[in-house]
């Protein structure tokens, strides 16, 4: 039945994108498929494995049950999250002719491969790169997350929303910690808050207690602001939030504000399984935004099939992965296949212009990035008969032709 529901969905969305699809007999597809299978990304390359593996079986019973004939095969890379052998993988692709890439998952491995990718006519379609840097007019890199800027806009409201004058950041000194505090400043100023210089340490620092130290001063110096001041603390960094909140709860100044925090402490593992951590994230409602579920009633179809076969619930770049191996093989379908790489190109904008998928309209803007149609959901740590689990508490949202959107919710997961 699922099936069924799915060659349907392909079936409607094939004509809609591609009057002439059906006559090009494009004959067998070959992508590629860059993912960290192995390495600190593992488990979304896990997922998106998966979602990858659903995509290949759909689409080939979808040719099977059109009678079209031809067969679509993703070639999938081990990246292991490192951008070097991200690169090499990519040659290795392009050495057997590949033309059209999944991938690669993250911005390092992206950034890795773009000028490979530009010299030799190779598309990337990134399901998981959304740093600002990467957007560029005319390159080959196409991304189906949001950008970062959306998460700084989406945490800010929240902020706003709730009543916060003054953000005092802390984060770790690499380019996604950079970049996400300089959006935040600026959009928080934006929207009539104070935004502290804050504090910013060494990725493989240790000893938090001296930026804690200074990051309790400037917290002060914002609480005296004014009599209806209240400030918060922005946090953008990775799994060191895990002794940074152990060695925060110790100190009542730091816990008597509310923590925020980026996708990469969203459903933080680390942080649930560290009782000390816990509490303390529990006591400051660190409040962390992650790439929403798609509303289409698709999106939870394909969602639970990925759980199914890892056990794992899937971010949203895995079902957006989902999304980039149907793009893919619409847009070959349409040009008669990848050979022809402006064609290709081309093609490509023209059915993401048209395409809704699971994870909703998949519209690029002028750099190649999702343009809109796309959501933030906000996580917060919460107990149940002792137990830590995950709780969606709001969401941030952008339809097409709907203003922007915060809604407050009380929802487990």
């Amino acid at each position: 039945m699922r099936l069924a529901k799915l060659v349907l969905w392909a079936a409607f969305w094939l004509a809609a994108l591609a009057p002439a699809a059906l006559a090009q007999k494009a004959g067998p597809l070959t992508f590629g498929v860059l993912l960290p299978i192995t390495g600190p990304l593992a488990e979304f390359g896990k997922t998106s494995k998966a979602a990858l593996d659903l995509a290949q079986a759909d689409i080939n019973a979808y040719l099977a049950a059109s009678g079209q004939g031809g067969t679509a095969t993703f070639l999938i890379e081990n990246t292991g999250g490192s951008p070097e052998q991200a690169l090499e993988k990519l040659k290795s692709l392009a050495g057997r002719g590949v033309r059209a890439v999944l991938g690669p998952y993250s911005d390092d491995e992206a950034e890795a491969c773009l000028e490979f990718a530009d010299k030799n006519n190779i598309v990337l379609i990134s399901q998981g790169s959304s740093g600002p840097f990467l957007s560029k007019k005319g390159d080959n890199l196409f991304r189906l997350s949001p950008s970062d800027t959306y998460q700084a806009e989406a945490v800010t409201g929240l902020m706003r929303q709730e009543g916060v004058t003054a953000v005092v950041p802390l984060w770790r000194a690499d380019r996604f910690g950079d970049d996400m505090v300089v959006h935040v400043k600026a959009r928080f100023k934006q929207l009539g808050g104070e935004a502290l210089p804050g504090s910013r340490y060494s990725a493989d620092r240790k000893d938090f207690g001296p930026i804690l130290d200074d990051l309790a001063k400037q917290l002060a110096q914002a609480q005296r602001s004014g009599a209806s001041a209240k400030a918060a603390i922005y946090f953008a960094g990775g799994e060191e939030i895990v002794p940074i909140l152990k060695a925060a709860a110790k100190r009542p100044e730091l816990v008597s504000v509310g923590w925020y925090g980026s996708s990469a402490t969203a459903m933080l593992d680390a942080i649930a399984k560290d009782p000390e951590s816990a509490a303390a994230a529990m006591k400051v409602r660190l409040a962390s935004p992650r790439y929403g579920e798609g509303g289409a009633n698709v999106y939870g179809l394909i969602e639970r099939r990925i759980q199914e076969k890892t056990d794992t619930f899937p971010d949203a770049e895995s079902v957006a992965a989902y999304d980039a191996a149907w793009a893919a093989f619409f847009t070959a379908q349409a040009v008669g296949g990848t050979s022809d790489f402006a064609r290709f190109k081309q093609g490509l904008v023209q059915t993401c212009e048209r395409m809704y998928g699971a994870t909703g309209w998949l519209a690029l803007n002028e750099h190649g990035d999702r343009r809109e149609d796309w959501d933030f959901d906000f996580w917060v740590l919460r107990t149940e008969n002792g137990k830590p689990f995950w709780e969606k508490a709001a969401r941030y949202q952008f339809e097409p032709g709907t203003a922007k959107e915060l809604f407050l919710s009380s929802g487990k997961k």
